[in-house]
């Protein structure tokens, strides 16, 4: 197809959203594109790499005594940058990752420039903050008037349908991993040490092979469910004492996670890393991986972890079965119960040949459905529609 040059506005923090516009925009560089991500800070995804053909416009950030009790505005200053980058660079189109504010600032950029603009919607802009009735008329309106519309799951589409009542054709393009980056690595495992958690290559490590090891990544917001999580694993750890849950990742409930810890007397068997930019290697040093949510659209963290050959642990929240089939590339619990996935945990920590068929389907689950190689030009055929 035709070289485009892509203006890309997304969040540039460790949330799947601008994890997920991040990777394809440098993969959409690889092949032959100009991309350049409008946003107020260096994504996280880009703070160790650099890409030829990737370019970050950062927004300005104007600060004025009138702007005190609300903030300054930044859906005009992210607005007035696109217009900017879309003049400055010749930009053929904008893609919006995250309807609230980005679709909103490409419809007005496209408004004063005539640049087309793509919304992929990733979840919680759709089921939960787009429904709300201080951004719905917003959302409602600059999804509808787009030249194109994507989510990432079947799961979102019928939100958007059913839930803000749009009426006009929408593209499911899954979300998707770098099969050859996230792949298994043998030899590396975590090992504690008077609560700190560091990784060792396996000719160095004293851990005892028969402790397994609980992953969980999120951002640590209420829908993810960690303090839960924690509950869960006193169950885990009163049937199988030799058993550590590793939490990689930070947000608004990290307190409330810290202090359940302490109560229910688990400093031993659970312990936080914060922020990591090595997941590949923290997930190959894991056993199984676990997330508790109750509400997803198309968790990136579950394609990670299946890419490198571990096996996920996992409720039925929005899009997850269709990625996780129960039973065949993973454990989908039926609901949400605590009493449900502390029992589907614990059962899989005792059965080694359940874990190693499943890690192996899902690692075929992702290479066959979910590859950069097969998603990414799905994008650039919507792209080429509208800029055509």
């Amino acid at each position: 197809m035709a070289h485009l040059k892509i203006g890309v506005n997304l969040y540039p923090s460790v949330g799947g959203s601008g994890h997920l516009a991040t990777r394809l925009g440098q993969h959409l560089a690889e092949r032959g594109h100009t991309v350049h991500f409008i946003t107020y800070q260096r994504p996280f995804s880009l703070m160790w790499e650099q890409t030829p053909g990737v370019f970050v416009d950062l927004v300005d950030n104007f600060d004025y005594p009138l702007f005190k009790d609300v903030g300054p505005p930044y859906t005009m200053a992210l607005t007035s940058k696109i217009v900017k980058v879309t003049r400055g660079a010749g930009l053929d189109l904008i893609h919006s990752h995250y309807a609230i504010p980005h679709a909103m600032s490409a419809f007005m950029a496209r408004e004063i420039t005539g640049v087309p603009y793509i919304v992929t919607l990733h979840g919680s802009d759709v089921h939960t903050l787009g429904t709300d009735p201080a951004y719905r008329p917003v959302v409602t309106h600059t999804v509808e008037q787009a030249d194109a519309v994507t989510t990432v799951s079947e799961f979102l589409k019928r939100k958007l349908i059913d839930g803000l009542g749009i009426d006009r054709e929408i593209h499911v393009i899954p979300n998707f991993i770098d099969v050859r980056k996230f792949v298994h690595l043998d030899g590396i495992r975590l090992t504690v040490e008077s609560g700190c958690v560091s990784l060792r290559h396996e000719n160095a490590m004293d851990i005892d092979p028969e402790e397994k090891v609980i992953l969980h990544a999120s951002n640590f917001r209420p829908v993810k469910r960690v303090v839960e999580l924690i509950e869960i694993m006193r169950v885990v750890v009163d049937h199988l004492p030799r058993t550590r849950l590793v939490i990689a990742g930070d947000g608004p409930t990290r307190i409330e996670v810290e202090r359940k810890i302490e109560e229910l007397q688990l400093c031993d068997n659970v312990h936080l890393l914060g922020v990591k930019s090595n997941m590949r290697e923290v997930m190959c040093s894991a056993d199984v991986f676990v997330l508790n949510s109750t509400m997803e659209g198309m968790p990136l963290v579950l394609l990670e972890a299946m890419s490198c050959r571990l096996p996920v642990v996992t409720t039925p929240a929005g899009g997850i079965p269709e990625l996780v089939r129960p039973g065949k590339d993973g454990v989908v619990t039926k609901g949400f119960e605590q009493e449900e996935m502390a029992a589907a945990l614990i059962d899989i920590l005792q059965e080694d040949s359940k874990r190693q068929s499943l890690a192996e389907a899902g690692r075929r689950r992702v290479e066959n459905e979910f590859a950069a190689t097969k998603i990414v030009p799905m994008y650039e055929q919507v792209f080429e529609s509208v800029a055509d």
